[in-house]
């Protein structure tokens, strides 16, 4: 007698679950020390020498990621109060990223600086001190990413003091 085996499998495939918040953040720290290197590289270059293309599409593409790992942190949906403040710091390196106003960035730095306190999760357990951990890893790169000085800077702002001739004609 025959035994009849069925070739299909009868259990329907769901969709592949959405990565969690958590999962997402920690994939976000980890975009963090190449941002910070590449950025730190870039310390002091004046846009003029062709050679140096490479080091700023390293840059440009550690942004890019950076970027994008917020993004999808903030689309993915939070299930709990550990998630929307991983989604806040998130929403917080956008807005340093897409910031082109120095006097808002140097606001959202002050206002990590002096009140970290309100990034944090709340709770005194175990679980919330290792979340905070992360929380804590991420704002401290975000310090150190904008504290990286550039010296082309800081000599722009010499270059228009107050002894400088600003006529653009020859001295006579």
């Amino acid at each position: 007698m025959a035994v009849a085996f069925p070739n299909t499998n009868k259990k329907f495939s769901e969709p592949p679950a959405a990565a969690s918040v958590t999962a997402l953040f920690v994939g976000f720290v980890a975009t963090l020390p190449a941002l910070i290197q590449t950025e730190r590289d870039l310390c002091g270059y004046s846009g003029q020498d062709p050679a140096v293309d490479r080091w700023i599409a390293a840059a440009d593409a550690a942004l890019a990621q950076t970027k994008a790992a917020c993004e999808a942190m903030i689309a993915a949906p939070a299930i709990d109060e550990a998630e929307r403040a991983f989604q806040a710091v998130a929403r917080l390196y956008l807005r340093v990223i897409r910031s082109e106003d120095p006097d808002e960035v140097a606001g959202l730095r002050a206002h990590v600086q002096l009140r970290r306190w309100a990034w944090l999760v709340p709770g005194d357990g175990a679980g919330a001190r290792d979340l905070n951990i992360w929380i804590g890893a991420a704002l401290d790169a975000l310090e150190t990413w904008l504290s990286l000085e550039d010296p082309f800077d800081a000599r722009i702002e010499d270059w228009g003091g107050p002894d400088l001739d600003d006529d653009i004609g020859p001295s006579a």
